[in-house]
């Protein structure tokens, strides 16, 4: 009868175990579905970020170069802005 008693909350504390290692395992993969959720949005706010700020390099690139071109011109070759301009007629 003792064996039987033993065998029987053995049993039970297995059960117990199972069920609360099911509960923890099911929270878990909740929590990483969520976790996977906020990563993914994440990336896409970065990679919009990214991208208008590439946008304003590109931006800020082509408006420093045609001013460096202008300096450079003024400085170097001594050039100046004409004080007379023609219209040609085509």
């Amino acid at each position: 009868m003792l064996k039987i008693f033993t065998v029987t909350r053995i049993n039970t504390v297995l059960i117990v175990a199972i069920i609360a290692l099911s509960i923890l395992t099911i929270t878990w993969h909740n929590q990483n579905h969520l976790l996977y959720k906020k990563t993914k949005s994440s990336q896409q706010d970065y990679r919009k970020i990214i991208a208008k700020q590439r946008q304003l390099l590109i931006e800020h690139s082509e408006q420093m170069s045609g001013n460096n071109i202008k300096i450079k011109a003024m400085k170097i070759l001594h050039m100046q802005h004409p004080d007379k301009t023609r219209i040609l007629a085509l």
